[in-house]
């Protein structure tokens, strides 16, 4: 049953890459934060997966063609030119073998597929999303609270994250928080940028870039000193270092008028943006009534 199941869900993809516009981006993401991300343009189609495989699955790419992460492309990577019906069925097996063996996905109803074009168009996928979750209507309201507290004065960037949440196309297949996270995160997906979200091994100098894009980063927040914290921590593991530097910051921020916080705390990764403190209790009110929780960083395992 489960191999008929995967069977179709190559047959889909490969029909969703091959007749979608030029220009579309789409992500096939799972738990943990895994990810296989394809990007069409008029003469190739670029192909993702990102870095958090063990050895044996690292070889397995290295071997089959794939360009090791670097730290300013920090995913393998793989790039097939002007890919016609047959290129893009063999991409969507590999792309499969490499969510089931790599990744240990048991089923397409654990794959949670999202798109757009960047250009004219639209992608349709929604026979690649078994198992989306729509939330009820209460906690929409909750939801798009949260959203609006986070982008204030901004009432179409609110719709917006409005549409991903009660579109069926749109839903996200882990459920109404990870949709919320999702339509707020990383423009490269087609997030807001509102949050910057990271791998809790993210590279530092990527992750200090991605907070002065924030559109809530304080203007007059310092930056000075972390010149000298890449130096100290040069060497170190990354994880150690990705979690020194977002205490840095936190501590940075605590004597003034805005607060570091977290909005994903049940894992190692990190979605986080600044609020001024005195929308601080407000959040933590929404979040808790969503059954979540956003905490002010730094915080204490």
């Amino acid at each position: 049953m489960v191999e008929r199941e995967w069977e179709r869900f190559v047959a889909d993809l490969s029909g969703v890459l091959d007749r979608s516009p030029e220009e579309t981006v789409l992500s096939l993401e799972f738990a943990d934060d895994g990810f296989v991300s394809f990007i069409k343009t008029p003469d190739s189609l670029g192909v993702d997966v990102s870095d958090s495989l063990d050895e044996p699955g690292q070889q397995y790419l290295l071997e089959a063609g794939w360009t090791r992460p670097r730290p300013d492309f920090p995913t393998w990577h793989r790039e097939i030119s002007r890919p016609g019906s047959q290129a893009c069925r063999e991409i969507a097996t590999e792309a499969v073998h490499t969510i089931r063996e790599l990744f240990s996905v048991r089923s397409p109803e654990e794959v949670y597929p999202r798109g757009w074009v960047d250009g004219p168009g639209e992608v349709h996928f929604g026979q690649l999303r078994p198992g989306a979750s729509i939330p009820a209507v209460g906690e929409v309201a909750t939801l798009v609270s949260i959203a609006e507290l986070l982008i204030p004065d901004q009432p179409w960037l609110v719709a917006t994250v409005r549409h991903r949440l009660e579109d069926p196309e749109q839903a996200h297949h882990f459920g109404p928080w990870r949709g919320l996270l999702s339509a707020l995160g990383e423009p490269y997906f087609g997030g807001l940028g509102v949050l910057a979200q990271f791998d809790w091994q993210e590279d530092t100098d990527a992750m200090c870039k991605a907070l002065q894009q924030l559109p809530s980063c304080p203007k007059a927040l310092s930056w000075d000193w972390y010149p000298a914290f890449a130096a100290m921590t040069k060497g170190r593991h990354s994880g150690d270092a990705a979690e020194s530097f977002l205490k840095r910051v936190a501590e940075i921020c605590r004597p003034t008028e805005f607060a570091f916080v977290s909005l994903q705390n049940r894992s190692d990764d990190y979605a986080v943006t600044f609020l001024p403190r005195n929308r601080l209790d407000r959040l933590r009110a929404l979040t808790a009534q969503a059954g979540e929780d956003a905490i002010e960083l730094p915080f204490r395992r």
